[in-house]
């Protein structure tokens, strides 16, 4: 074979490489492209439904608007089948991307499916925002916002559960994690007081008032306090 032939050879053989690793080159940035896509699809589905929430909130604490007048029944039904088309996209999204969802993508949608009384989707998302959680405080938060779930869906042992698993996390000692610890018995609280026992609401009232006396900082430990006074008068807080 003549020298020529040999370089021409070489030259396609280059060629050849040079355009499949310019083929992988777009195919990478293609994948990141579309990720980043379906990234932004996925948050701007759940903000929807967030704003969703917030304005069914407003609707339903107004004073200036009857909640059981015509009109506001008619924009809250309005709210829900716009809450239904954005529950179903997220929740295509979540499942078919699985590995670009978050833990807070899964407790917002969770929350959503409550909100329409889809209790059986609403577990399984809990419990998919309880095992993303990136870190203890926020796995505290998930499994608290669980149990609330549970509680309020009559599971009050599975709830009791999700909140002592939650308080038992080994958090690191610090007043921004006691303060977490207190609400989270605060919170323990109320649902005890509506769903549960007047034993257990005193036991976690009690848990409360033994981490708040253990913050350090002055400001953090006055502005628990302020929550916590409601359930107890200041005199009996040693």
């Amino acid at each position: 074979m003549a020298t020529k032939d040999y370089i021409l050879i070489s030259v396609s053989i280059c060629a050849l490489i040079l355009s499949f690793i310019s083929l992988i080159v777009t195919l990478v940035q293609k994948n990141k492209e579309t990720k980043r896509t379906i990234r932004k699809t996925l948050t701007d589905t759940l903000e929807s439904i967030s704003k969703i929430d917030i304005e069914t909130t407003k609707l339903r604490t107004s004073k200036e608007i009857d909640p059981y007048s015509e009109g506001a029944i008619s924009l809250r039904r309005r709210y829900n089948s716009q809450r239904r088309v954005l529950i179903a996209h997220g929740d295509f999204l979540i499942l078919r991307y699985d590995s670009l969802a978050t833990e807070i993508d899964c407790n917002i949608l969770a929350s959503a499916y409550a909100n329409i009384g889809d209790q059986d989707k609403a577990e399984y998302f809990w419990q998919k925002a309880v095992d993303k959680s990136v870190s203890l405080p926020i796995k505290l938060m998930n499994l608290r916002g669980f149990g609330l779930f549970l509680f309020s869906h009559n599971k009050v042992e599975l709830g009791r559960q999700m909140f002592n698993e939650a308080v038992s996390l080994g958090l690191t000692s610090n007043d921004e994690n006691k303060a977490i610890l207190n609400d989270t018995y605060l919170m323990l609280c109320d649902v005890e007081k509506e769903f549960g026992s007047k034993e257990k609401y005193e036991a976690s009232l009690s848990k409360a008032i033994e981490i708040w006396s253990t913050i350090n900082n002055i400001r953090r430990k006055d502005e628990v306090f302020v929550r916590m006074r409601r359930k107890l008068p200041e005199a009996d807080i040693k």
